[in-house]
């Protein structure tokens, strides 16, 4: 039971944090102005700033979360794909670090470093659930349309 409630109220959202913050890495890098990121849903708990970065923690913080930009300069198909892969990849490189890092005796840091390894490879897997696409999705649709849009020049 405790392991539940460690995984559900502590674990899940770091992890969704962390997931998020791979996003945000590679816009930053790419210049994109107005990123946020929003944990969870329901009325905002919390809103604060980090290196000019918009973090919002919604009252039911352990259900999902998402990133986004407001940037008004166009955003191109390829740097979407990078952008959609820095989620899972930071996930998954994390977990490797989390598992050097950590001596693996306690519950919490098992489940950290697991529940990265999920997150990272199941957002890397291309499927589409009704209209939410899968991180994999994105950057499998991106390349797509990346390289249909050279193949016409």
């Amino acid at each position: 039971m405790l392991s539940i409630i460690v995984l559900l109220f502590l674990v899940v959202p770091i992890t969704i944090f962390l997931h998020e913050c791979g996003h945000i890495i590679i816009a930053k890098l790419m210049k994109l102005d107005g990123l946020e990121i929003v944990i969870g849903s329901g009325p905002s708990l919390l809103l604060f700033f980090v290196i000019g970065i918009k973090v919002q923690i919604n009252m039911v913080y352990f259900v999902g979360g998402y990133s986004t930009n407001t940037s008004v300069q166009e955003i191109k198909e390829w740097q979407k794909g990078l952008i959609s892969l820095g989620g899972p990849l930071l996930n998954l490189f994390l977990a490797i670090v989390f598992f050097m890092l950590f001596n693996m005796n306690h519950m919490v840091d098992e489940l950290l470093v697991l529940f990265n390894v999920w997150v990272g490879i199941v957002n890397l897997i291309p499927y589409k659930l009704m209209k939410k696409e899968s991180d994999g999705y994105v950057f499998v649709k991106s390349m797509y349309h990346e390289l249909k849009a050279a193949n016409t020049k």
